[in-house]
């Protein structure tokens, strides 16, 4: 999906499960743990987005935005909300 601001971004929602859909948007900026099987018995899924500066863990709700420079980072739900609408 892509948002926007005064310029258009593009991001994707982590939803606790949207593995491939996030390694499709980033890459290799974006790695997987699985530390544990939740109660339906599926491996619950920690995510976290590599920049330039460090590793970084994403919390589910969390945007996972990418910059101007191809670079990728994580803002909060209510952040992101509050700063962009969806575009078309």
């Amino acid at each position: 999906m892509k948002y926007r601001r005064k310029e258009t971004v593009e991001a994707l929602q982590w939803n606790g499960r949207n593995q491939a859909e996030l390694k499709a948007f980033a890459g290799q900026f974006v790695m997987f743990d699985y530390a544990d099987v939740d109660k339906d018995g599926v491996l619950d899924a920690l995510l976290k987005v590599k920049n330039a500066e460090k590793i970084e863990k994403a919390e589910p709700g969390d945007y996972i935005v990418r910059g101007k420079k191809g670079d990728f980072f994580i803002m909060k739900q209510a952040e992101f909300e509050a700063l962009y609408e969806e575009a078309e």
